[in-house]
């Protein structure tokens, strides 16, 4: 019998190869997207702090970047209207496109450096890419984003 306190866990999967990227509670599809001054519309996807902070607004949600996951080692710079923004890009491990990224630590709002611990701390989200993943009951089907994805792909030709 299941847990009715447990939220189902979603894998999702690389939209370009289907390589296995990340795990989460949250559902995607209702997932906020940025929108002042970011032009791709990519969703906020939180993640919880390693360290177990009470800052969270839901401590039921996790979610596990796999090592699948890889992230650049240079942060690429964004001009945006209001200033420049540094983002370290996140790739498939297999097929190495690009699928989110997460600001550098400069973003972090309302961090102190001496309250981190640079090697334990995660960003405090990551940003995925619209269409970018799918979950895992929702491959080779019109999964979320599907639509979207392809609408950018048409737009890039």
């Amino acid at each position: 019998m299941s847990d009715p306190t447990r939220l189902p866990i979603r894998t999702q999967h690389c939209r370009f190869c289907s390589h296995l990227l990340l795990a989460t509670t949250r559902d995607l599809a209702q997932l906020p997207r940025r929108d002042n001054g970011s032009q791709d519309k990519a969703l906020i996807l939180p993640l919880e702090s390693t360290q177990g902070s009470a800052t969270a607004t839901d401590t039921r949600h996790a979610t596990l970047l796999l090592s699948t996951t890889i992230p650049d080692r240079r942060a690429t710079l964004i001009r945006r209207e209001d200033g420049i923004e540094k983002r370290i890009l996140l790739r498939c491990g297999r097929c190495r496109v690009v699928v989110g990224y997460y600001l550098d630590r400069v973003h972090w709002a309302g961090r102190e450096k001496e309250d981190r611990e640079e090697d334990e701390e995660r960003p405090p989200a990551v940003y995925v890419l619209p269409g970018a993943v799918v979950e895992t009951e929702k491959m080779g089907g019109e999964g979320v984003g599907e639509r979207e994805w392809r609408g950018w792909n048409e737009g890039a030709a």
